[in-house]
């Protein structure tokens, strides 16, 4: 099987997971992003060890999963606030644990540790905050609604293909050469053009937002999900490997396929939040 077989057949089985884990409700959502976030963490300590540094890999990976789960619950109205305070202990144990390790370098090791947790858990706790779309007129959302969720992988994937496909036909000019070689600026360009042309659309489908903001989500996406590629681009570069990981064939790692949701989810979520 060629290379782009193996990629077109995992990336529709990715979306049509992840779009079925999102529509179904609640419940699937928060398992889905449960899993992506554990492997998400485990292969970003992993590319930390291979940079010569000892993180606390398998409690991080623990602790910043637990994370995402009980702050989801809550927020998907499944626990009580109080059960929220059960985040903090948890998180603190990750200086306690260090005590009772030999690695060298403890602040750094804690660094790390709380950095992963810091950079892949609260941009998934984030999206759980989407499915509660602003209630025009005044007051809060509380039912399920994933509307907003799904526009926002549409766009983000759309952004991702057209980036892809218009810079492999018409890339010439290099818009970050020294962490990302492939990319152009007419790639990118070509995304984002695509990506707000359907943002412009998207109200028809979910009008749970206005057309305005449908394209400023889009501006956001598009501008922060290119950042997120490149960064997770310089981390892999800085520990030279190709991919972050091996568990999408075709694809590679959690890292490879998620980097741009990592840092665009926090600047919609934010969007979001202005608009209740």
């Amino acid at each position: 099987m060629t290379n782009l077989a193996q990629r077109a057949i995992t990336g529709s089985v990715i979306v049509a997971v992840i779009l079925g884990c999102i529509y179904y409700g609640k419940a699937s959502f928060i398992g889905l992003f449960m899993v992506v976030t554990a492997l998400g963490l485990w292969e970003f300590y992993t590319m930390a060890e291979r940079g010569g540094l000892t993180p606390q890999k398998r409690f991080g990976t623990i602790a910043g999963t637990g994370f995402f789960l009980i702050s989801s619950m809550y927020i998907q109205h499944v626990l009580p606030q109080m059960d929220l305070l059960m985040i903090m202990p948890v998180l603190f144990l990750i200086l306690v644990a260090e005590l009772y390790r030999k690695a060298e370098n403890p602040l750094i090791n804690i660094s790390i540790t709380l950095s992963g947790i810091f950079y892949l858990s609260i941009p998934m706790v984030l999206l759980n905050y989407l499915a509660y779309p602003p209630a025009y007129g005044g007051g809060h959302n509380m039912e399920y609604n994933p509307n907003i969720l799904l526009g926002f992988f549409f766009i983000l994937w759309t952004n991702d293909s057209c980036a892809y496909a218009v810079g492999k036909t018409f890339g010439k000019t290099k818009l970050f050469e020294s962490v990302s070689p492939k990319k152009t600026w007419e790639g990118s360009l070509g995304g984002a053009f695509f990506s707000l042309l359907l943002a412009y659309f998207m109200v028809h489908a979910f009008p749970e937002l206005h057309r305005f903001n449908w394209m400023v989500v889009a501006g956001l996406i598009v501008l922060f999900g290119n950042l997120g590629d490149l960064i997770q681009s310089k981390f892999k570069r800085s520990v030279n490997v190709k991919d972050s990981g091996t568990i999408l064939p075709g694809h590679g790692g959690i890292l490879d396929r998620f980097d741009g949701v990592y840092l665009a989810a926090p600047f919609v979520f934010a969007y979001i939040q202005y608009l209740k």
